[in-house]
């Protein structure tokens, strides 16, 4: 068990890194935030850059960055487990069990 949460602690900072990475190469003038112009490098962070946006200030922070990264990758293993747990509940309507 120790081995695994090793290997699952080492994931969780191969990601952070390549957060960091993500965030060194989008960050062209190397002011330690993303512009609107900065972020339209990638469509998605393009898309989503408002609700990013934490305090609103036009610019993303690395924290907001990261933050945002760890958020969608945490969505998206919930939606995997929420939807496992939910397919009982779309196997017979209401009442009908």
């Amino acid at each position: 068990m120790l081995a695994t949460g090793a290997v699952a602690g080492g994931d969780k900072e191969h990601s952070m890194t390549s957060a960091d990475q993500k965030f060194d190469q989008l960050d062209e003038n190397q002011d330690r935030s993303l512009s609107k112009s900065e972020a339209a490098a990638d469509e998605t962070l393009s898309a989503t850059f408002a609700s990013i946006d934490a305090d609103g200030d036009g610019e993303l922070s690395r924290s907001e960055f990261t933050a945002h990264l760890a958020e969608s990758e945490g969505q998206s293993e919930s939606d995997w487990s929420d939807q496992d747990q939910g397919e009982s509940d779309w196997s017979a309507p209401a009442g009908q069990e």
